[in-house]
């Protein structure tokens, strides 16, 4: 009897008529896997979308989807990050699962929304093809990016404001269900560079530098210089120019 196929740690689900999950694999430099069992992550398409799985554990599978963020509400997210240039141009270093880069987008903001993990960016970037029209074409660029590359970039024109919402050991992103966090940390592992990144986020930032924190977390650099709370997160913003 032939030895079973080692389970993978990552892996795409094959999908018999349907060539999207090649592709993705392909992109990904993922395995390409007939069965569940045979990963213990999985990406795989559904008639809604693209999702990551945990196959045998009571994870729900971790889908983005923008339909449930309503014309309403981020109050605290807008007014901390209004400027008055108009357009104004905003930079998301931790796009994550890109709901508030989304929602910075449809108020008017020409947003540049950077992921470094592809698994993550791969999710957020079907979400938006299937949200066709919101926001509108031009308002959102999803990149395939790190952090410190990115503001490091000469050509890059230097946002008015530049957003900041880093997962820090213990604390996460303070807007996701645990279950959800769960998944992203096992994707993208902990990240404490909050400090480097707004340190570098402020030389380049023409206006201002927003970070979003838990809501009793300490803040990264003294120098608050207005904070606004909701019922779970602060917003500390960083005011850099005129």
């Amino acid at each position: 009897m032939a030895d079973a196929p080692p389970e993978q740690p990552l892996a795409v689900l094959a999908a018999a008529g349907d060539a999207r999950p090649a592709a993705l694999a392909a992109r990904l430099c993922l395995p390409l896997v007939e069965g569940e069992a045979a990963a213990t992550l999985l990406l795989a398409y559904d008639p809604h979308g693209l999702e990551l799985r945990a196959p045998g554990r009571r994870l729900t599978p971790l889908r983005v989807d923008f339909s449930h963020i309503g014309q309403h509400g981020g109050g605290e997210l807008l007014r901390a990050a209004r400027v008055k240039a108009r357009p104004a141009r905003l930079l998301d270093l931790t796009a994550g699962l890109a709901t508030d880069a989304f929602r910075l987008a449809r108020a008017g903001f020409e947003v540049l929304a950077c992921e470094r993990v592809p698994v993550i960016h791969a999710l957020v970037e079907d979400a938006l093809a299937r949200a066709p029209g919101v926001p509108p074409p031009g308002k959102l660029e999803l990149r395939l990016a790190d952090a410190r590359s990115v503001l490091a970039d000469p050509a890059l024109p230097a946002p008015d404001v530049v957003y900041l919402d880093p997962m820090f050991p213990g604390e996460g992103r303070t807007a996701l269900p645990r279950r959800e966090l769960q998944l992203l940390r096992e994707l993208a592992g902990e990240d404490d560079t909050g400090m480097e990144l707004l340190a570098l986020a402020r030389a380049r930032a023409r206006r201002r530098v927003v970070v979003k924190r838990p809501l009793h977390a300490p803040a990264l650099a003294p120098d608050v210089s207005l904070a606004l709370k909701g019922r779970a997160v602060r917003f500390d913003v960083y005011l850099t120019g005129g």
